[in-house]
């Protein structure tokens, strides 16, 4: 009886795992479709390549898959001409973010910091 329940243990150590691995690897790859088949909607609308970066991260148990759209400072107009092709195409289970560019070095306040010890 021993020998069965270490059996059960070892196996179980293996299985487990490697079916935890298995899940991930199949999430994955479905994220990496949905990112293929949204590069291909934004070069067709865009009639090409573009500055626009599209990021795809897969959905897990607690949260949705997300799909990022992001753009270099003054290029934002690239982003608006195909953030509705995107949304259109999105799976169920996925959510779309468009991120907005950091402002530049110039737009900040330059504040005298105070003399250290």
């Amino acid at each position: 009886m021993e020998a069965v329940l270490a059996l059960l243990f070892i196996a179980a150590l293996t299985v487990g795992p490697l079916a935890v691995m298995a899940a991930r690897d199949r999430r994955r790859e479905s994220a990496d479709v949905v990112a293929a088949d949204i590069r291909a909607a934004v070069r067709r609308r865009l009639h090409g390549e573009s500055l626009l970066s599209v990021q795809v991260t897969p959905a897990t148990f607690r949260r949705p898959g997300r799909v990022v759209l992001s753009t270099p400072s003054g290029y934002e107009y690239l982003t608006e001409a195909v953030w509705s092709t995107v949304a259109s195409r999105l799976p169920s289970g996925y959510e779309l973010v468009v991120t907005r560019p950091h402002a530049a070095a110039d737009d900040r306040t330059d504040r005298a910091l105070p003399r250290a010890a």
